[in-house]
């Protein structure tokens, strides 16, 4: 875990929802409270674009990296989010890194 560069996100298998993860900390605290719910397909993402899966084993939750996002392809899913969250015209909110959409989940969450 000491790889993922905070603030990260989890994306839910089959959903359009975010859940913004702002630090170590964070992340620690979800994890007491709804890694109940995650299913292995669930997925963070970090600031760096960095894709981790999810393994338990024996009541501890494992990252394993599963490869890297482009910024292109994580624009869609900030699109999808934003539409989830009730923002029209969400096709036109575009960014050019990283840093940029992750600002905007943590102010749409």
């Amino acid at each position: 875990m000491n790889d993922v560069n905070w603030p990260a996100i989890v994306q839910l298998h089959l959903h359009d929802e975010l859940i913004y993860i702002k630090s170590p900390r964070a992340w620690q605290d979800f994890l007491a409270t709804d890694a109940m719910h995650l299913v292995a397909q669930d997925q963070l993402i970090d600031s760096s674009g960095q894709c981790y899966l999810f393994s338990q084993h024996t009541n501890q939750h494992n990252l394993t990296p599963s490869g890297n996002l482009t910024v292109s392809q994580f624009i869609p899913l900030v699109q999808q989010f934003a539409q989830l969250q009730g923002h029209c015209c969400s096709s036109k909110l575009l960014f050019t890194s990283f840093e940029q959409g992750f600002a905007i989940i943590d102010q749409l969450d």
